[in-house]
């Protein structure tokens, strides 16, 4: 009876450990798919965040081009597609779908109520095979729908996958056969993954054992067996979790043939038959009693320990048994305790890492590999952490070029004594110059041998900081030059009207000594010319006042003072472009002064050109920041400005002309700083410039 017994013991406890096996595989195969699932949620959400697309001015190309870069960094998929409000496709990375109408579709009536879709694994009558559709909202910065996107799934690349996981998993689970099929389930239980690829959506899992649905959703949350009869077989199911854009009833499953699930029980009654065969029924039980006293405590501490080594939660284990188990149980407790403390601290640290707005960057010093590499650095280059970390220092410049623009301002240089080294610098990343403020510290080995192990770069980008300094330094400057010429100008105005006065009476006066008209006429032009010069420098020394401030219509006033051109322009062969927005809200301010920004920007424009070319002059509305405005960009394809003339624009009595002053520039800057708008100016020598004004709407 007692060998019976201890049979029976045994036999439940081996059912129970491979039945186990089977759930926990299972439930992390379910696990495994819900990252998955997570990840290409998490790759359509960061799409839809991307600045290009959430700006409803963006042009198709720009679109393109950043569908291209999703696509290159992720091989799961081949092709995006984007969709406006209306349901027309105005995007496609090949442009073969380009003006069809999905509005009927379910994904993008899903997507465009906002938020990530994905759909069930149905099969598609278009290309009659198994696919998956997502689909996302793409919202502009007052958080309205403007798009939905798209992407298409290679099925087959996320399935094998899947699959390497699947391998890479069971290679590491005891009592699993090599035959075990791996699959997944849909609601109706047919199969939408699966090994043979015959079986997908054509064969029914519910069919083929004889069960209905309802046996599956009765194990909740938990996994659970289901016995095929016929088939000879066990499946552990598990749910696969729900998340926000997932909500398919989707089933994880593994299949094993009866006979090998349970061999080991067949081996087990061969061997208790042979000892009870042998052994006398009061040795058996004694040794039995006795092995119970010694393996049980030492069993507890190995499913502890394996249960632990799972990333479970483990209660202490009781000091009970005889004292070398005991001394092993507090000994594991102690371990538990201390490693749960450094997993803490260490995810503590990581939270740290990874919420800071300081970029941290740490380089191995041997085969300078990337060892760190936040979020923050992921922002800032658009290079993926798992793209980075672990590779070779070289591969990353190679595939990322605005990383490689900011690492070549550092130095990596061979120090062992620990010194750190900060400094500050500029580089271009993605078309714009960015200011950094970088400190690089050597990191000794945790060996505490002495020996430098990696590099630490942490860094701030502070280009807002500099800008605003340099907008200080130039304000405080014009305030400067504004009242140095307002002294010289009221100084030289007063001789200047004198002289002036005098010189018009000696025209006048019949005993002219000998000078003609045609030297008096010089004289008071170039007076005129003078007097004009100090005009410019009291315009620049009147302080801010409101005069004569109305709501003016801009593309009236561009109009009118384009007309005052047209002679010139005909005359020279310049041909005027002219794309002002219709719906363009009026703006609070003096049109006079704006008048004359306008007349300095074109006339500047159209002695650029000389002779043929073109002038583009566009109004569109635009916001900066929390604020409503218009934008005016005029364009010309003249001469264009090198790096030292940009460099000094606006600066008092810099000119490149040969009869400018330089203040015509600086008084335009002058008025639209007043207006609280700015000016910004881009130009190449030989291609052009562009003047882009921003003004705000009252």
């Amino acid at each position: 009876m007692a060998g019976i017994i201890s049979y029976q013991t045994q036999k439940n406890d081996l059912t129970d450990r491979i039945e186990q096996t089977l759930f926990i595989y299972s439930d992390n195969l379910s696990l495994a798919i819900e990252d998955i699932i997570r990840e290409r949620l998490s790759d359509l959400e960061q799409l839809s965040d991307n600045p290009v697309l959430m700006n409803d001015q963006a042009e198709d190309e720009e679109i393109q081009q950043e569908f291209m870069k999703f696509i290159h960094n992720h091989e799961l998929y081949y092709g995006l597609i984007f969709v406006n409000p209306e349901g027309e496709v105005t995007v496609d990375t090949d442009g073969t779908v380009v003006g069809n109408n999905v509005a009927d579709r379910e994904w993008f009536q899903q997507a465009q109520e906002g938020g990530l879709f994905l759909s069930d694994i149905f099969r598609s009558p278009v290309v009659d095979s198994p696919i998956l559709a997502m689909a996302s909202s793409v919202e502009n910065e007052e958080g309205e729908v403007i798009g939905v996107i798209s992407p298409s799934f290679d099925l087959e690349k996320l399935w094998s996958f899947l699959w390497e996981r699947v391998g890479e998993y069971s290679q590491q689970q005891e009592n699993m056969s090599a035959s075990a099929d791996t699959f997944i389930l849909n609601q109706s239980g047919d199969y939408i993954a699966h090994p043979n690829q015959d079986y997908i959506l054509e064969k029914n899992f519910l069919e083929q054992t004889n069960k209905s649905m309802k046996s599956m959703e009765e194990f909740g949350n938990q996994p659970g067996l289901i016995r095929n009869e016929e088939g000879q077989s066990v499946s552990a199911i598990a749910p696969v979790g729900k998340m926000e854009g997932f909500s398919n009833e989707w089933y994880v499953g593994v299949s094993v043939p009866e006979n090998e699930v349970y061999a080991p029980l067949r081996g087990l009654l061969w061997k208790y038959i042979a000892l009870f065969s042998v052994v006398l029924l009061i040795t058996v039980t004694a040794a039995f009693r006795l092995s119970r006293y010694i393996t049980g405590p030492v069993e507890n501490l190995v499913s502890a320990a394996s249960a632990f080594a799972e990333g479970k939660k483990v209660p202490p284990l009781h000091s009970n048994a005889y004292e070398e188990v005991n001394k092993l149980n507090r000994t594991f407790n102690d371990m538990t305790e201390r490693l749960d403390e450094r997993e803490k601290a260490h995810r503590k640290s990581t939270l740290i890492l990874e919420a800071t707005d300081n970029g941290v960057i740490s380089i191995n010093r041997e085969d300078l590999t990337i060892t760190t590499f936040n979020r923050t650095c992921e922002n800032l280059f658009g290079c993926k952490k798992e793209n980075v970390l672990g590779r070779p220092l070289h591969k990353v410049k190679e595939e990322c070029p605005e990383f490689a623009a900011f690492i070549k301002h550092v130095q990596l240089s061979d120090d062992r004594d620990h010194r750190s080294s900060i400094f500050e610098f500029d580089c271009s990343i993605q078309g714009w110059t960015h200011s950094f403020f970088l400190s690089n510290t050597p990191l000794p080995s945790s060996e505490k041998d002495g020996r430098v192990e990696d590099y630490l770069l942490v860094f701030k980008e502070i280009t807002e900081k500099r800008e605003m300094e340099r907008e200080l330094l130039r304000s405080e400057k014009l305030k400067v030059i504004g009242r140095l010429s307002a002294g010289f100008a009221h100084e030289i105005r007063n001789p200047l009207t004198t002289i002036h006065g005098f010189m018009q009476l000696f025209k006048e006066s019949p005993d002219t000594g000998g000078v003609s008209s045609y030297h008096y006429q010089i004289i008071i032009s170039e007076i005129e010319r003078v007097n004009s010069i100090v005009e410019d420098l009291l315009t620049i020394a009147r302080p801010e006042k409101v005069e004569d401030k109305d709501y003016l219509d801009l593309n009236e006033i561009l109009t009118h003072t384009l007309y005052l051109f047209q002679a010139r322009t005909d005359h020279h062969n310049i041909s005027v472009v002219q794309a002002l927005d219709t719906e363009l809200p009026k703006i609070y301010g003096e049109e006079k002064k704006l008048k004359q920004v306008f007349m300095n920007l074109i006339k500047n424009a159209v002695e650029a050109l000389e002779q043929d070319g073109s002038i583009m002059v566009e109004t569109t509305r635009r916001s900066d920041y929390s604020r409503q405005g218009v934008r005016i960009r005029i364009i010309d394809d003249g001469c264009g400005m090198d790096a030292e003339t940009l460099d000094k624009l606006g600066s008092p009595f810099y000119t490149t002309k040969a009869d400018g002053t330089g203040l015509g520039l600086m008084t335009c800057f002058q008025i639209i700083e007043e207006a609280g708008g700015s000016m910004d100016v881009s130009s190449e020598e030989g291609s052009g410039s562009e003047f882009d004004i921003w003004l705000p709407v009252e």
